[in-house]
């Protein structure tokens, strides 16, 4: 018997995979790609020179910051010696500056620590300060303070117990007054740890009958912040024109005199010295009221 013949499964050839050709670039469009690449490259490069420069700049802060937190602090002023000399060099300027119309000195200035020479040619160191307001009614109205950071000018003329050669003038008490407070705010201006600069106007003596020993330009830091702090933030120049050249009686003018008298009346004293226990001394301040 015949074998059945089937017929061959039908079989499905693949369709071949098209090959699809790109189209040749023009020469501009190769221009074109090439240009595109080129800037795409100096853009990461530049991106690239900006980013080092900004690490190294930190890193360099980071140094630099680190070596000037690690530099030695500047070491504070000592005012037991450094103050007392540089009050003795700014005494020496001043004086040279204020003349009388001879040429001589209106006054010597001799600046100190806080000190009172006793009869022995010793000294007692002025530890403290009874001040008495201006508008004190009695006296518990005066302040203690203690004197630890203070300087002391005493002014002296060249005649009879500190008087200035020739007539008294309201000139030369102008200017008296007006050196007085020069050297009070160039010493608060050049020496921070300064708390109070007493002026000791030697020409100028007590009241007949009084019981105080003479008058005194008082100054303290406090005081004067709540008088007239303009007085520390200012500097002398405008305070007082003409600072650092020479001056005499006769360049000042009446309204130099009553500027002055203004500037200088609140701490215009009277003052005496008082004993404790025979090593210290206290100086007692009234207001003068001139």
């Amino acid at each position: 018997m015949a074998e059945d013949v089937k017929p061959a499964p039908f079989a499905i050839t693949p369709a071949a995979t098209p090959v699809v050709v790109a189209p040749e670039q023009t020469r501009a469009e190769r221009a074109r790609s090439s240009a595109y690449r080129n800037r795409f490259v100096l853009v990461y490069f530049v991106l690239a020179i900006v980013l080092g420069s900004a690490i190294g700049a930190l890193a360099v802060g980071l140094g630099t910051s680190e070596k000037k937190s690690s530099a030695p602090q500047a070491r504070p002023f000592v005012p037991s010696a450094s103050g007392e000399i540089g009050a003795i060099d700014l005494a020496a300027q001043v004086e040279h500056a204020y003349r009388l119309e001879t040429g001589l000195p209106l006054v010597d200035v001799v600046a100190t620590r806080n000190t009172l020479q006793n009869g022995n040619l010793g000294f007692l160191r002025v530890r403290f300060q009874i001040i008495q307001p201006l508008d004190a009614t009695k006296n518990a109205d005066s302040r203690i303070l203690r004197t630890d950071d203070a300087l002391q000018f005493s002014l002296c003329g060249s005649g009879t117990q500190c008087t200035i050669p020739g007539a008294p003038t309201a000139e030369r008490g102008a200017m008296l007054r007006r050196e007085g407070l020069e050297l009070a705010l160039r010493t608060f201006a050049n020496d921070a740890s300064v708390d109070n600069v007493s002026v000791f106007l030697g020409p100028i003596s007590a009241p007949e009958g009084s019981n105080m020993e003479g008058v005194v330009l008082y100054f303290n830091r406090g005081l004067i912040a709540r008088n007239d702090p303009t007085l520390l933030s200012r500097s002398v120049t405008k305070i007082l024109p003409g600072t650092g050249s020479t001056m005499t009686p006769s360049q000042i003018t009446g309204k130099d005199i009553l500027m002055i008298k203004e500037l200088t009346k609140p701490y215009l004293y009277l003052y005496r010295y008082q004993i404790v226990g025979g090593h210290d001394a206290v100086l007692d301040l009234q207001p003068a009221n001139a």
